[in-house]
């Protein structure tokens, strides 16, 4: 049994009803600050009666309320659904089981306040409003959570209810139940007693006791006085342990000798380990305890930890889970943590005006090669395309430094309402080759049904087969299907890789061109943007950038051959060149260029450190402007 999916609708910003499904397991929750992560955190915290979510009320402004303040939400709805129930727990959820023998259980709150000030709220099992329900189902289930801004030290310390004492309470419940009933003390209780009784043989204990004593009696006298004794505060199990410490040694070790020290000492980031730590071993220790499923609920895992063990955390949750069957529910901000996540546990949340759209990315993507691509290729930078409002894909380094200055460059000249792609939330992201289609695969909303390898196809044919359909241009219905997918748009910008650079009819080859027709007639989120030749090139062809990455060009040569007089001859005759000239003096550059003198990553930061010196008129290639344009919505008739 696990959490299979939360309906949200009409909590703080979910306006109108929203599914989040689940994976057993490992889910990592990602997006924007105001998304609506947290939201879901707390919602499975109310329904589930969490600590904390049990103690805090729901307030006004949990209500959806709109930005103008004009339309509130008269109830809040929370439903969860849990699947692959046992036989056992099917006979256990009976009251709650919908249809397809999954248990549901709902939640919802009137924005009505009664006599006493509280909001009415009613909590039911399975489809019907009026079914009986048993609140002990939600009890026998465990949900842990930690808070984004968690005070390990706090939580750890010698006091009441700290999770330290939990934890050994809990694991010693059977034997406190016994005892209990014999009227016997525990292990603990009798050797705390047995101490206290020893420390009153103290000298200095017994003198101090005695001052005590002797001072009360006589200033109170025989009738009025009270008698005193020094010990350890109690010895009731559930005290002594609340009075316990966990210390800690910056190393691992088994001795029992050595000068444990005290939190306070420790980092912020390894006290919050320590913290989870304590939860995990609190979900083992009681496992037995629980019905399934058990819940650890984490905001922000990456709060103190520096990224290495980011990861290392990460995968131990993730080991945990598997082999205890704890589903743990994370949401983060890290790309570290992202780009360590299989993409089929990652939940993007993406806000639209005044919706949002929650998307398990386990429902765009569907080709299992892929999958595997994407989770090989998803490293801490391409992650960020999981966080952004837009994204432009490229090729390599070059385009990565200097596509953002571009845009700078671009946006000056036109009525756009932003400055920068930052401003814009967009990422360019560096895809180290052409692979845009199979990222293209998270925002595109559909997957190709690939035609079956018929019985008379050879190897060579079948693949001779899957390679034209994949390269249509256009699909019908029957060979593909809808999919989910993340509500932004997604752009690659992509070179048309002729073999010979001074042959401007020359063939291409690009084999991902097909791209360029495909997505522009499949979906409205992704778009194809090709140059002429490669990015440098087209920079060069335009009349504005000539002497300027020339002159950069010429100071980066070191050697006065046949390219380093054609370029000076241009500078000095540009004015009366015609296209072929240009288009010749465009390959000796490009060639230049890929010499080993400059390299088109060193050559696009001696370019973009010019620019951002200098007052310099540059012109950004038409392919260029076009991809922005589409990716910021902006070039929509």
């Amino acid at each position: 049994m696990y959490l299979k999916e939360i309906n949200i609708e009409g909590f703080r910003n979910f306006k109108t009803n929203s599914v989040i499904k689940f994976k057993k397991g490992l889910n990592v929750l990602v997006g924007e600050n105001g998304s609506g992560k947290s939201t879901v955190i707390d919602a499975i915290r109310i329904l589930l009666n969490e600590d904390e979510a049990s103690r805090t009320s729901i307030k006004s402004e949990d209500f959806y309320t709109s930005i103008d303040k004009k339309y509130v939400k008269d109830e809040i709805l929370i439903s969860a659904v849990f699947g692959e129930l046992t036989d056992r727990e099917k006979i256990e959820y009976l009251t709650c089981l919908d249809e397809n023998f999954n248990a549901k259980i709902s939640y919802s709150i009137n924005n009505k306040k009664n006599k006493r000030n509280i909001y009415k709220k009613q909590v039911w099992g399975g489809d019907s409003l009026n079914s009986a329900f048993d609140f002990e189902l939600i009890n026998n289930i465990q949900c842990v959570y930690l808070p984004p801004l968690r005070d390990a030290e706090r939580k750890l310390k010698s006091t009441r209810g700290s999770r330290l004492a939990r934890l050994l309470i809990n694991l010693s419940k059977d034997e406190l139940i016994e005892k209990r009933t014999n009227n016997e003390l525990t292990e603990i209780e009798r050797k705390v007693k047995e101490f206290n009784s020893s420390l009153i043989e103290n000298e200095n204990i017994k003198r101090a006791n005695n001052l005590i004593n002797s001072s009360l009696q006589k200033s109170l006298g025989d009738v009025f006085s009270q008698s005193t004794k020094i010990q350890f505060e109690d010895v009731q199990f559930e005290k002594i342990v609340e009075s316990l410490k966990l210390l800690f040694l910056p190393f691992i070790s088994t001795g029992n000798n050595l000068d444990y020290r005290n939190l306070l000492e420790n980092s912020l980031g390894y006290n919050n380990l320590i913290y989870l730590a304590t939860i995990l071993a609190e979900f083992e220790g009681l496992k037995e305890a629980y019905s399934e499923p058990r819940i650890l609920l984490i905001e922000e895992l990456e709060a103190h930890l520096h990224p290495q063990i980011q990861n290392k955390v990460l995968k131990f949750l993730k080991q945990q889970a598997d082999e205890n069957n704890i589903q743990v529910i994370i949401t983060t901000h890290s790309t570290e943590i992202v780009s360590s996540t299989p993409i089929e546990n990652i939940i993007t949340f993406n806000r639209q005006k005044d919706k949002i759209k929650v998307v398990a990315l386990k429902d765009c993507v569907k080709d299992k090669k892929s999958i595997n691509f994407i989770n090989r290729w998803l490293d801490s930078n391409r992650s960020q395309l999981l966080f952004s409002k837009g994204n432009i894909l490229v090729e390599g380094l070059a385009e990565t430094i200097f596509i953002p200055k571009l845009a700078e460059i671009y946006l000056k000249t036109k009525n756009s309402k932003y400055k920068s792609l930052e401003d814009a939330g967009i990422s360019v992201i560096n895809m180290g080759g052409i692979f845009f289609n199979y990222f293209f695969e998270l925002y595109n909303g559909y997957n190709l049904k690939l035609p079956q390898k018929k019985d008379s196809d050879t190897k060579k044919q079948y693949k001779e087969t899957l390679n034209n359909f994949i390269k249509k241009e256009t699909f019908d219905e029957k060979e593909y299907e809808y999919t989910d997918y993340i509500p932004i748009r997604c752009v690659a910008l992509t070179d048309r890789d002729v073999k010979n650079i001074d042959d401007d009819k020359d063939k291409s080859t690009n084999p991902k061109l097909y791209l360029e027709k495909q997505v522009e007639n499949m979906t409205p989120n992704c778009r194809v943007f090709i140059n002429k030749k490669t990015f440098e090139y087209d920079l060069i062809l335009e009349k504005n950038n000539q002497e300027l990455m020339i002159n950069i060009i010429l100071d980066e040569l070191t050697t006065n051959g046949k390219q380093r007089k054609s370029l000076e001859k241009y500078i000095s005759d540009n004015t009366t060149i015609d296209d072929d000239k240009i288009n010749e003096m465009a390959s000796t550059a490009l060639k230049c260029i890929d010499g080993v003198d400059i390299g088109k990553g060193l050559f696009a930061q001696l370019l973009l450190e010019k620019l951002e010196q200098e007052d310099i008129q540059f012109e950004v290639p038409k392919y260029i402007k076009d991809a922005i344009d589409f990716v910021l919505g902006e070039g929509d008739s």
